[in-house]
């Protein structure tokens, strides 16, 4: 699936929602986007499938671009999101992050939830800050995340 785009106006910031695969399209599309937008964004990646190298080496360069036009946020980043930040700190940039998505899963039921961590309500502000518990809709148990959180939110430090 090819990488979509789409530009609202939101509070006087545009809402880039990106739709589809950051792959070799997103070296059309982000270039094309960049002509586009003119100030502060907020990058929302709820509908990010996946990313590969070469949709990375396109965001780099786009976000390096962008950045000269304003500053940035990410909003509803996927754990594929995170995990380029983590391993890529250049593909956060100087952007703020204000909410991810995080796996989690039930000890007792085995259910497993996509949980929002947003800033100022259960994302932490800094590596090793708790986070609230998360209780399973089903059986109401503590839930754990899915990957281990000095990993998982790593990026923090950056």
């Amino acid at each position: 699936m090819d990488l979509r785009v789409n530009i609202e106006t939101q509070g006087g910031k545009e809402l880039v929602s990106l739709e589809g695969r950051i792959n070799e399209d997103a070296e059309v599309v982000l270039p094309e986007l960049l002509g586009k937008i003119t100030g502060n964004c907020i990058f929302n990646f709820k509908g990010v499938e996946a990313i590969n190298s070469c949709g990375i080496r396109a965001w780099i360069h786009f976000l390096r671009e962008a950045e000269k036009k304003g500053s940035h946020e990410f909003v509803a980043c996927t754990p594929d999101v995170v995990s380029q930040m983590n391993m890529i700190p250049n593909f956060r940039g100087a952007c703020k992050v204000q909410s991810v998505y995080a796996g989690y899963m039930c000890g007792s039921c085995n259910h497993r939830e996509t949980v929002l961590l947003e800033a100022g309500v259960n994302l932490p502000k800094a590596l090793g800050d708790p986070i609230p518990p998360v209780a399973c809709p089903k059986c109401k148990t503590t839930m754990e995340m899915e990957e281990l959180e000095e990993e998982f939110f790593g990026w923090l430090e950056g």
